[in-house]
């Protein structure tokens, strides 16, 4: 009775070191999977998704896309596809998210889809949550979320310019040319321009400028590049009694991104009346 007693403990004791020294049985992977090359963007800027699938189900699921997604908003809106790899055809948007197609998959089958997109210009500042899904012509798996992209706009420095002519001629028109230069980094996608020209001179024309009131001017700006630059122009007139020397000035009121640079938002350009016939800029 003893003796089968302690033999009972020892076979015990080796199943419980058996056990303890088995390796851990892996959980399976999940049907979708991603990872991103980087989660903090600006528009303009190129980043991969890679996109891990595995069928978890015990029969085949024909027709399977990698679908990408992103929560509350429209992927579409947000990104270009620039290229995929992995797909047996090509990759294409929808109208709410991007897909990669891979056939068909048996049980237990995984693939890897590689986006490479691009953020748009257009798209707003703010965090954007990723949601991705096994989606098949005969069956999908629930989608998975994550992680977020967050989008920051880089700033742009504009440098404000301002130039005049007439440089000596017989007339009274003065015509200012407004140029707006972006030194980046970032793309600019807007800017307002606003000036004041002397009393004495009285509104004439403009292009890309308005007069708003008074002696006032606006000059509106759409996207400028890293490293271009824009121009608009208004020209006035002399007063027939016009005579000393007048100054216009201008300056950057807004623009998007934010500008990190306020040394250079600002011009003036002074121009001389002879008499209200003769301007000299």
């Amino acid at each position: 009775m003893g003796l089968r007693r302690g033999l009972s403990v020892v076979l015990g004791i080796l199943l419980g070191i058996a056990f303890l020294s088995s390796p851990a049985v892996a959980a399976p992977p999940a049907p979708s999977a991603i990872s991103v090359s980087s989660t903090q963007l600006a528009p303009g800027q190129e980043f991969t998704v890679s996109f891990e699938l595995f069928n978890a189900d015990t029969s085949t699921i024909t027709s399977v896309n990698a679908q990408l997604g992103t929560v509350g908003t429209n992927i579409v809106d947000l990104l270009d596809l620039v290229s995929c790899t992995g797909s047996v055809s090509v990759c294409h948007p929808t109208l709410h998210t991007f897909r990669g197609p891979v056939g068909d998959l048996v049980p237990g089958a995984t693939r890897t889809v590689v986006f490479t997109f691009r953020v748009k210009e257009t798209a707003a500042a703010g965090g954007y949550t990723l949601e991705h899904q096994f989606i098949g012509g005969n069956f999908a798996f629930a989608p998975g979320t994550g992680p977020v992209l967050t989008i920051t706009p880089q700033a742009a420095d504009l440098a404000v310019s301002l130039d005049a002519s007439p440089k000596g001629i017989l007339t009274s028109k003065v015509t200012y040319t407004v140029k707006v230069k972006n030194n980046g980094p970032g793309n600019a996608s807007s800017a307002r321009i606003s000036g004041h020209y002397a009393a004495g001179f009285s509104w004439n024309s403009g292009n890309g400028c308005v007069r708003t009131t008074g002696q006032s001017v606006r000059c509106d700006f759409s996207a400028i590049p890293v490293g271009g630059s824009a121009t608009a122009s208004f020209s006035v007139n002399a007063g027939l009694l016009a005579i000393g020397s007048f100054t216009t000035s201008v300056s950057r009121t807004s623009s998007s991104p934010a500008d990190p640079v306020s040394g250079n938002d600002n011009a003036s350009r002074s121009c001389s009346a002879i008499t209200g016939l003769l301007v000299l800029c």
